[in-house]
Parts: structure tokens; C-alpha cells; sequence
């Protein structure tokens, strides 16, 4: 199961405080985690409306869910069990376009069982979610060139694998650890035989490289709705560089101006600098 989204830059919601009105946007992304009332084990919202409502989002926009938490926001999704089944059916009624799998997180100093275990959840949520009618992109996260090569026969087995994604804010994200990574995902690409798009979070100098083997990159962009709500304006500087401007409002003074600015200003700028061409793909490395 596939889906094709309409965009390659993709605003993140966290929600709709201090806004009057649904932004207007082709797509937006959501948290999997601001879907879900845990103690109930319910969807917060009923209804699609309901939804675009509470995070003020145009309606006929493509919603897609992203699976990237802190640990204790993640881990919650597992431990709802067979609830789990429901609550997707539940998302696929809302209209959810895609959703990125959890990122069920492998580190260093855990024993290496846990890893094992995290990778295992991942593959399951995924197909827990393909299963339930809602195109999920694997995160197809590792920490070994074994734990690599274990998702690359994965993937390369099963033909309904179209999308990956991948977070590059923490571990991935590190000067260190980042070349690792990327070679790992360029070789997932290359052994997949078929073409992959992914969905990916964190630095964006990584997406002109992703691009020379991926068939789509979509950046999942936070940044726009941060400095938003730090009351930062953006503003060009020149043709490869966007400063943030402090730029107050008034006391209950809706930020749904600022904010649609910020999402054009941001867009463009990450278009330009990262989409136009190969020339900055060596950054990333």
C-alpha cells in the first residue's frame, strides 16, 4: 500500500493554540501521540472535523502522522496491545493520508537484546498499520551494519515496503554518527531494487544527498511552527539564508498571520536550498 503526497515539504502542527482560523495548506503533519487519549485508549477525536478543528487545519489538506517522540510518548503506542488495531481503524477513518512508524529507539548503553526488540516492534507497528489501510513509511532505524542488513532483506522481501523514514535530531543527527547513516540508507535504497521514497525529520542538510537515491524525500519541517510560537518572524537575507526576527504580539493576539508567513518563508527557503539541484549533497557527509 502506497500513497503520493502532494508535497515534499511538509509543516508540522503541534496544535492550534493562539490560532482563529484552519490554516490553509495542501498537507500538513501531525503527532501520532496528540491522536491518542491513553487513559481511555480512545481517539481524542471522532471525526475529521473534530480533528482539523482542535489543530485549526484546513480540512481537504493530506494529514500525515509522524511516529517521531521522546521515548515516553512512543512507548505508550506499544503498550496498548490489541487496542492498537482499533485505534488505527479509527485514524483510517479520519482520512490519515500516511503515517511514519514509531521510532522505537536503539542507544548505546541498553543491552543489545533491547535493540532486537526495538527493531522487532518496528516491522510490527508497520504492518499493523498497511494492514489497517493506512500507508506507513518503516523506520527502518539501526545502530549496527547488521541491524542494517537485517532491514535490507526486509525490505527487499516484501514488495509493500514503498516508504521509509528516519529521524536525524538525535543520534542519527550527530557529526559523528551521520555519515554512518546515511551510507546505511543509501545502501537500503540501492538493495531494495525497486524505488523508495522517505520521510525524514531533523537536519535537512541530509536531503540533498537522500535525493540521489531515493526516489522522493519528503522533509517533515518543524521549525516554522517553533519559532512561531517563540514569536519570530521570518525574513530573507539573501538567496541561501532566513533570519528570525523577534516580533512581538499583542496581548490574545492570534498568530495565524505569522504563522502562514513562517510556512511560506520556511518552505521556500528549504526548497531553494536543498531541493534545487545536487550542488549541496556533500554537506550531508
Amino acid at each position: 500500500m502506497s500513497v503520493t503526497l502532494v508535497s515534499d515539504i511538509v509543516p508540522l502542527v503541534y496544535h492550534g493554540g493562539r490560532r482563529g482560523y484552519p490554516l490553509t495548506q495542501s498537507i500538513f503533519a501531525l503527532r501520532l501521540a496528540d491522536l491518542l487519549d491513553l487513559r481511555s485508549r480512545e481517539l481524542r477525536f471522532k471525526t475529521r472535523g473534530d480533528l482539523c478543528r482542535a489543530f485549526h487545519v484546513d480540512s481537504s489538506g493530506q494529514i500525515v502522522l509522524t511516529g517521531v517522540n521522546h521515548d515516553h510518548l512512543i512507548e505508550p503506542w506499544w503498550a496498548l496491545g490489541d487496542a492498537r488495531r482499533r485505534l488505527i481503524e479509527g485514524m483510517r477513518m479520519l482520512g490519515i493520508a500516511a503515517v511514519t512508524a514509531p521510532n522505537f529507539s536503539l542507544v548505546l548503553d541498553n543491552p543489545r537484546t533491547n535493540d532486537l526488540h526495538a527493531i522487532k516492534r518496528i516491522a510490527i507497528t508497520f504492518a499493523e498499520f498497511q494492514e489497517g489501510g493506512i500507508p506507513c513509511a518503516l523506520h527502518s532505524h539501526g545502530r549496527t551494519s547488521h541491524d542494517f542488513e537485517r532491514w535490507r532483506r526486509f525490505i527487499t522481501e516484501r514488495e509493500e515496503i514503498s516508504m521509509l523514514a528516519y529521524e536525524f535530531t538525535t543520534g542519527p543527527g550527530t557529526a559523528l554518527r551521520k555519515h554512518f547513516h546515511l551510507g546505511e540508507l543509501a545502501r537500503l535504497a540501492q538493495g531494495a531494487r525497486r524505488d523508495l521514497d522517505i520521510i525524514i525529520r531533523g537536519d535537512p542538510h541530509v536531503i540533498p544527498f537522500l535525493r540521489r537515491h531515493f526516489r522522493k524525500v519528503v522533509y517533515i519541517d518543524t521549525t516554522a511552527f517553533i519559532k512561531t510560537m517563540k514569536r519570530q518572524r521570518a525574513e530573507r537575507s539573501s538567496n541561501s539564508r532566513l533570519e528570525w526576527i523577534t516580533s512581538p504580539t499583542a496581548v490574545g493576539e492570534d498568530i495565524d498571520a505569522l504563522f502562514g508567513h513562517n510556512i511560506s518563508e520556511q518552505t521556500a527557503f528549504l526548497r531553494s536550498s536543498y531541493y534545487s539541484g545536487d550542488a549541496n549533497w556533500a554537506k550531508a557527509a
